[in-house]
């Protein structure tokens, strides 16, 4: 009797850490996500899903969201997606992106309602690291790889393609946003190694460094695949901008690297180097295809028509692909591939919600690097300073590939883009409650 009764009460105290408005949050996401981002006919109601998650949390804490510094911003970005309803020429189409953003919304501040102590901070990086090691299984199973690179097509077939005839992807995931999605996280588990550098005394903390380098590794080596060299870019620049952060070591290998760099394209020649990165690496992928630089210069024209055509309140999110079809035809792209985006992620934000939604798109990132940079900065333990060096980095990496690919706002793969902002708010907060401390001592 007395085993039951023990028994109950540990099932009982396991039931209430769930049941926790905090907890139960992502237990929610998790049942709503797939069906959030496929939305359609009864999949549709799971939407309903997220305004009960802020509901329950302002029933138990008296306040639907915790403050950020992100709110005011993500405030203007939602009346924008919400003025996006009107400019779409349906509303069914634009749907699966507006239903993106509002995931990815819920997704940033449940992360934030979680991670109030240092302890749960830890807790959701692990998560994190968690998540990113799921990505990376996912799109080795589902990735429509198209490589030309006699050694690289070899690996590419020796994968599995598990995955195929998902909504969206109905034959694998495009690779180039397969690359756009590595940039953000590829940095944090380095990171968050190099962090947990001076305290691998215990080998269990050994085993967890090596874990993370091997990931990375592992990240690398499907970033190769993907021959995007847009991310190849991105990466290359966050790459610099994390070693430069490592110190004053940092600083001259950085600055060794951008005088071998600079040696190496003119050893090759100006021009060979352009042509090399203008050709297209890869052909059409069914649908969906990766343009070269003359073709993508044609798109960036068309998207600026649009944006001309639509300065306030935006074609609609994701009408783009249809819309400049009619509106704008394109000479150098066949009207029988799918676009999919502007290929220029600001571009893209601009036509999916005006350029007051750019305005605050580029505010979301420009606050999350700053609040990044100043929790690298601040006097917190060392873990958290890194793991904000490589979300800052990401961001980084991010932006630099989005100056000429893009993951466009509410994309599927763009919920890590809000867990990484509602982390970096998670690491903010605990580094400033961390320096008030140190400075009461």
């Amino acid at each position: 009797m007395n085993r039951i009764v023990l028994h109950g009460r540990r099932w009982a105290r396991e039931a209430a850490i769930w049941l926790r408005p905090d907890t139960a949050a992502f237990v929610l996401l998790a049942v709503a996500a797939p069906c959030v981002l496929f939305p359609g006919g009864w999949r549709t109601l799971a939407l309903l899903i997220l305004p009960l998650i802020w509901i329950g949390n302002w029933r138990a804490t008296g306040h639907f969201i915790r403050r950020t510094p992100f709110d005011a911003i993500v405030l203007a970005l939602l009346v924008m997606v919400l003025v996006s309803l009107y400019a779409t020429y349906s509303i069914p189409f634009s749907l699966p992106k507006i239903a993106g953003v509002l995931l990815g919304l819920s997704a940033m501040y449940a992360l934030v309602a979680f991670a109030v102590t240092p302890r749960r901070l830890a807790w959701a990086v692990l998560g994190w690291l968690a998540i990113t090691a799921a990505f990376v299984a996912l799109v080795l199973m589902g990735t429509s790889w198209s490589v030309k690179v006699p050694a690289l097509q070899r690996v590419t077939t020796m994968l599995p393609a598990q995955l195929r005839g998902l909504p969206g992807a109905v034959e694998g995931f495009h690779p180039a946003e397969v690359a756009g999605t590595l940039t953000w996280i590829i940095f944090l588990p380095v990171s968050v190694a190099i962090g947990s550098w001076p305290h691998t005394h215990p080998p269990r903390q050994k085993w967890m460094v090596a874990l993370l380098l091997a990931l990375t590794v592992l990240m690398g080596g499907v970033l190769v695949l993907t021959t995007s060299r847009s991310a190849w870019i991105g990466v290359a620049v966050g790459t610099g901008v994390l070693t430069y952060l490592a110190g004053r070591w940092g600083k001259v290998i950085v600055s060794v690297g951008l005088v071998i760099a600079v040696v190496a394209i003119l050893i090759v020649g100006p021009d060979k180097f352009a042509h090399e990165m203008a050709s297209s690496p890869q052909p059409e992928l069914g649908s969906a295809f990766t343009p070269n630089l003359e073709s993508r210069v044609e798109i960036w024209s068309r998207a600026l028509y649009g944006v001309q055509d639509f300065p306030f309140t935006g074609m609609g999110m994701g009408t783009f692909r249809q819309v400049v079809q009619v509106l704008y035809p394109l000479f150098l792209t066949s009207p029988d591939v799918d676009l999919g985006h502007a290929h220029n992620e600001f571009l893209q934000a601009t036509l999916d919600l005006g350029i007051p939604g750019l305005i605050a798109f580029l505010a979301l990132q420009g606050m999350a690097l700053a609040l990044a940079y100043k929790t690298f900065r601040a006097s917190a333990p060392v873990w958290m300073r890194w793991t904000a060096a490589g979300a800052m980095v990401g961001l980084v990496a991010h932006g630099v590939y989005g100056l000429t690919d893009a993951v466009a706002l509410g994309a599927k793969p763009g919920i890590l883009f809000w867990m990484l902002l509602g982390l970096i708010a998670a690491l903010f907060e605990q580094a400033r409650s961390s320096q008030s401390e140190t400075m009461r001592v």
